[in-house]
């Protein structure tokens, strides 16, 4: 594909007039090129978009990466490492939410703390309510033992909860047991 554009207006304009998939590589091709670093920004938040809504999102991830390295202000890295913790959320690699959570804090305001957590955890029970819907076990398990450590007393001793139903529907017999017990020392019931 001929890429002559070498602004963020012009290619905005060329890409506009594009299908989704004919469009990525459009930008694809446009970041291979010598184009300004508005440009280049822009390329790679659209391809995330793009990429994202095709539910690609190991593509998604690497361009919102690629973007967090060129932001320059503390506010908009902090941003777009939160969009990172999302797409890992929804691509399923918790492993590497806890990164790009504390990544997303450190260039984020003192205050914007407990928000920011409370978004993260807005976040999963999104991916827990999509889960749930298709009856997806093993993946709730797997987020819940994430997810844990995020809430607060109350809605940690809720989750245990649903853990245990969950070990139980997956034949984890001692995950089980010992989630029993620690639940009845947190709470006194079950």
């Amino acid at each position: 594909m001929q890429v002559n554009e070498t602004t963020e207006r012009e290619i905005i304009d060329r890409a506009e007039k594009m299908s989704d998939f004919l469009k990525m590589e459009y930008l694809e091709t446009c970041l291979k090129k010598n184009i300004d670093i508005s440009a280049e920004k822009y390329c790679y938040k659209k391809l995330s978009e793009l990429y994202e809504k095709k539910i690609m999102y190991s593509e998604a991830i690497k361009n919102i990466s690629r973007l967090a390295e060129l932001s320059t202000s503390a506010k908009d890295k902090s941003q777009v490492f939160m969009k990172e913790a999302e797409l890992l959320i929804m691509g399923e690699f918790y492993d590497r939410v806890d990164y790009a959570f504390k990544k997303a804090i450190e260039f984020s305001a003192k205050e914007e703390f407990f928000e920011k957590k409370r978004q993260l955890v807005m976040l999963y029970k999104t991916k827990i309510k999509m889960l749930e819907d298709k009856n997806k076990v093993a993946g709730l398990l797997t987020i819940y033992e994430h997810l844990v450590h995020l809430l607060t007393d109350a809605e940690k001793i809720e989750a245990k909860k649903k853990m245990l139903v969950l070990y139980n529907r997956l034949g984890k017999v001692r995950e089980f047991i010992l989630l029993k017990k620690e639940i009845e020392s947190m709470h006194g019931m079950v």
